[in-house]
């Protein structure tokens, strides 16, 4: 199952138009979805350019992809039977007539097998990535809530009570994720879990008309922070809680045409090249065990001398200030990386963690190669084996 990670990197396609860039000066079209989350992150893109290039002029062009906006209801492991990409093939269809030069993604639901004639890279900061534990709101009342980062010990443990465990037996949490699902049924079998689909303002409404049937749901913090609803968030889940992330979640990423030199040099100009490490990392990992994001794979990746100081008592957060600019553009370090797969009833788990000096994206590469490698001596592959989802829709995506 394992391949190596040069290999796969595509998926075959008609070769792009060229980019003519009609407009003197030249204006960045961006393309996007139409949510207020897609266009949140449009925002913090654009403020990352006014920092590397000033003068540079941006036009958005949003649109409803049509596999994965259209319909809210079904479960997306169902939708994605077509075997594309429910959130992100329309725009790259429209990057590739040339109808716009890149498209601003949550890295997340790009699947890593991107069109053939496409790029894909992450920019800026990546915010704090993992889940949340968001609660209906009349169970939030008389609950003290943590501020969510730059947590002391007392009040990380305080945050841990509010956590997943803290839930009585049969309590229904929702989430549309398959790997978020798998985790609770693994660590949290008390729980209900219950299929819940929607843009973030959606879900968040379902959660609190108590018809509904929700006591909480799970959903990434960092587009419930994108939103400004930080509010919402009554406890982050993580590794304590057997709750690991969505690979690339958290970060922000920008599709472009391969040989658009002018838009790679934009890019390039607002990458930070941890993040960029990172997360090709977590995707070689993924794509080598022939995974997506309808997959229960979990993954976490940081640099070995920040996790020493969270230890030490620093900022347990993980995020940074998004919309800055690059200053902060360390180098050479040695990765830590943690990832687990999960079958879909919670009964087997397989875990693995790895550090790797990691100076270059071919060295981020191979430490995903070698992470997948691990766990499927371990038995991964058994446990992919046994999940029902066909291996023609593995590409679709979960867009919690």
């Amino acid at each position: 199952m394992a391949t190596s990670p040069s290999s796969h990197q595509r998926t075959p396609q008609q070769p792009p138009k060229p980019n003519p860039h009609p407009l003197h000066p030249p204006t960045l079209r961006i393309g996007t979805r139409a949510s207020a989350l897609a266009l949140a992150q449009v925002s913090l893109f654009t403020t990352l350019l006014s920092h590397s290039t000033p003068t540079l002029q941006t036009t958005t062009h949003s649109t409803s992809t049509q596999a994965g906006d259209a319909d809210k209801e079904t479960n997306l492991h169902t939708l994605a039977q077509s075997g594309k990409s429910l959130w992100t093939h329309d725009l790259e269809a429209s990057l590739l007539r040339g109808e716009i030069d890149c498209i601003v993604h949550s890295l997340k639901d790009v699947p890593t097998k991107v069109e053939e004639g496409c790029i894909v890279k992450s920019v800026g900061a990546r915010a704090r990535g993992g889940d949340v534990l968001v609660l209906r709101r009349e169970l939030e009342e008389g609950r003290e809530k943590g501020e969510g980062e730059g947590l002391g010990k007392e009040e990380e443990e305080e945050e841990e009570k509010k956590g997943l465990a803290s839930l009585p037996p049969g309590a229904v949490v929702g989430t549309s994720s398959v790997r978020r699902s798998a985790m609770v049924h693994r660590a949290h079998p008390h729980l209900i879990v219950k299929n819940v689909r929607g843009n973030v303002h959606t879900r968040l409404r379902k959660l609190d008309d108590p018809a509904n049937g929700f006591d909480a749901i799970i959903i990434a913090g960092a587009g419930v922070e994108r939103l400004g609803l930080g509010e919402r968030i009554d406890a982050w889940l993580g590794a304590k809680e057997g709750m690991l992330r969505a690979v690339g979640q958290g970060a922000l990423g920008v599709e472009f045409r391969e040989g658009d030199e002018w838009v790679e040099g934009l890019v390039d100009g607002v990458k930070r090249r941890r993040v960029e490490w990172e997360t090709r990392a977590e995707r070689s990992l993924l794509r080598t065990v022939e995974g997506g994001c309808s997959v229960p794979l979990g993954c976490e990746t940081e640099w070995e001398e920040e996790r020493e100081g969270r230890n030490e008592g620093g900022d347990r957060g993980g995020g940074h200030d998004e919309g800055k600019g690059v200053e902060d553009d360390r180098g050479r370090g040695v990765l830590v990386m943690r990832a687990m797969v999960v079958s879909l009833d919670g009964k087997e788990c397989v875990q693995a963690e790895r550090r790797r000096v990691v100076e270059s994206d071919e060295d981020a590469e191979e430490a995903g190669w070698e992470m997948a490698q691990e766990l499927v001596e371990k038995g991964a592959a058994k446990i992919l084996e046994k999940i029902t989802l066909n291996r023609g829709m593995i590409q679709g995506q979960d867009n919690a």
